[in-house]
């Protein structure tokens, strides 16, 4: 009997040690839950920040009534305004394809080259264009920077000058006839 009351006891401290670690694992595995779950809210905050960040931004793109188109350092289109669809001719599908394999409405024969200069160089680049029907543009192309300051790629801009040069042209025009009248 003796004997059977020492391996109940033995058979209690291990049980007692066991149910010593259980609740040491119980309370570890409680630390680890709280701190999933903070970190799961932080994400979702982040989460949540980064839509907000995104929706700004596509309303940004979508007021826009300038073409502009971001491409990657592969120059792949990264995102365009719906004003790049007719002068780039950019769909909303182009996006993810490469630039080479559109063809825009604007003359830039040289456009690939130009976009690896500026990607290459970090330079800016603008330059007179004009698309299929004869309307002025300024193409400017500079590099395309992340928040940390590396270039992952470049962004096209064009700025229509038509208005601007035909208005020159015509006050040019109007200049030299009131020189010419008042002789």
């Amino acid at each position: 009997m003796k004997s059977a009351n020492e391996e109940i006891e033995s058979s209690n401290e291990e049980l007692q040690s066991t149910n010593e670690e259980l609740e040491t694992s119980k309370e570890e595995l409680q630390s680890t839950n709280e701190e999933l779950t903070t970190l799961n809210e932080e994400l979702s905050n982040r989460n949540l920040e980064m839509m907000q960040l995104t929706n700004e931004l596509n309303n940004l793109l979508a007021s826009t009534q300038m073409p502009i188109v971001m491409v990657d350092n592969a120059l792949t289109v990264r995102r365009a305004t719906p004003a790049a669809r007719g002068a780039f001719n950019i769909l909303p599908t182009d996006i993810g394809r490469p630039l080479s394999e559109l063809r825009p409405n604007i003359d830039v024969p040289d456009l690939e080259n130009v976009l690896r200069e500026v990607i290459e160089t970090l330079g800016t680049r603008e330059r007179k264009v004009s698309d299929k029907g004869g309307r002025k543009y300024s193409l400017r192309i500079r590099p395309y920077r992340t928040t940390d300051n590396k270039i992952d790629g470049a962004v096209l801009t064009l700025v229509d000058i038509d208005g601007t040069k035909k208005s020159d042209e015509t006050k040019t025009g109007s200049e030299t006839k009131d020189v010419s009248s008042r002789k």
